[in-house]
């Protein structure tokens, strides 16, 4: 994008930016640096002149030579995964053309400073239960934050034409519920899971999937960790960090009851529910796991993906301190769900090309085990 010229004294002057857009590590290693050169020369009719005529500029004296970031407007799609910013311009978006539905509110601030934004969507409708949606807890799970994002966009893009299972509800969505984290992987560390805490003096970040109060520390090394080099570091107490706390004084806090906790995770494909710290199965069980194979049968209906349902120690592995654990058992929510999104096949490097399959599953998903939670 070449800006206008403008006049400096008897002389016109330019600044000439490449064309690159600025991308994401996934799609190339490094932030593409766009840079720009003022000029003092004659008119030159377009860009690739101006282009080429950079290249073989002598240095003169009182020429400033100096880079600037080129600034592009990016809207909000599911063909790619986004930035935050992109994402948070987003949620405003929504409250700003659907403003008898939506709220947006900063619930806590990260370890970095950056906002935790939560999307608010109701009807106002006193008799209302709750429902809490949050992504990217572990940072490197992008995925996780794109069907998030897509399920806010088509419940408030679609909410005349719903049906009440899902119009009777206040909606409390959060896409980023790592922000630091999951600037960082698009940054600098495409892989990184933890948020961006500092223990001893350096960044040691801690799985917030394990700084939750209920059963944290519990089985000693096996199901986290108290060493801060660990993808599974605990922290050094429960809620130490901001970013849980803020999910935690947000559900409390509520005048409205949850009914259910859904966290979205990158990639095992399945539905599990608690416990991750116990062996025994939790007073629920068969309610948490019909209303599981309810979304599993959708989501097979859908694309033919099959998600496997159980509780998460026997599904995958023992997790002391998470979220789900945390909100069924001290939060009271009947319906805690982590749902783990695909691909075995690529793991946290879902192609962009599945973006869009993955959210149409989901959703399906999702309203079918809506309807259920509605009936029982």
């Amino acid at each position: 994008m070449d800006p206008a010229c403008s006049q400096h004294k008897n002389n016109e002057v330019f600044f000439i930016y490449s064309d690159k857009d600025e991308e994401s590590p996934e799609e190339s290693p490094q932030s593409a640096q766009l840079e720009s050169t003022e000029i003092s020369t004659q008119t030159m009719r377009s860009s690739t002149d101006r282009r080429a005529m950079l290249t073989k500029l002598p240095l003169i004296p009182g020429i400033v030579l100096h880079h600037k970031k080129r600034k592009k407007t990016k809207f909000m799609n599911w063909k790619r995964y986004h930035r935050l910013n992109v994402i948070y311009s987003f949620l405003e978006d929504l409250e700003r053309d659907f403003p008898a539905i939506c709220t947006v509110s900063v619930i806590g601030k990260s370890v970095e400073g950056r906002s935790i934004k939560m999307l608010k969507i109701s009807n106002s409708n006193a008799a209302n239960e709750a429902i809490w949606v949050d992504a990217a807890i572990h940072s490197r799970e992008w995925i996780s934050t794109a069907v998030v994002t897509y399920i806010a966009n088509y419940i408030v893009k679609n909410f005349k034409s719903l049906p009440s299972s899902i119009t009777d509800k206040d909606w409390h969505i959060v896409p980023v519920l790592n922000p630091d984290g999951y600037e960082y992987t698009h940054t600098r560390d495409r892989m990184w899971r933890k948020n961006r805490a500092r223990y001893g003096g350096k960044c040691c970040g801690v799985d917030l999937n394990r700084n939750f109060s209920y059963g944290w520390g519990n089985n000693g090394e096996e199901g986290s960790s108290k060493e801060p080099t660990s993808v599974f570091y605990r922290g050094p107490e429960p809620f130490s960090e901001p970013e849980s706390m803020a999910v935690r004084d947000t559900i409390l806090g509520s005048t409205t009851p949850f009914k259910v906790f859904l966290s979205f995770h990158s990639y095992f494909e399945l539905i599990i529910f608690p416990w991750g710290c116990r062996d025994e199965i939790p007073p629920d069980y068969l309610n948490l796991l019909e209303g599981g194979a309810v979304m599993s049968r959708a989501i097979y209906e859908t694309n033919g993906k099959s998600y496997k349902v159980g509780n998460t120690k026997d599904l995958t592995y023992t997790a002391c301190g998470t979220s789900t654990d945390w909100s069924y058992s001290i939060a009271k929510i009947p319906y805690s769900y982590m749902v783990e999104l695909r691909s075995r096949k690529y793991r946290f490097r879902l192609p962009k090309e599945q973006i869009i399959e993955t959210c149409t599953e989901i959703w399906n998903g999702l309203s079918s085990f809506m309807e259920y939670v509605d009936d029982h």
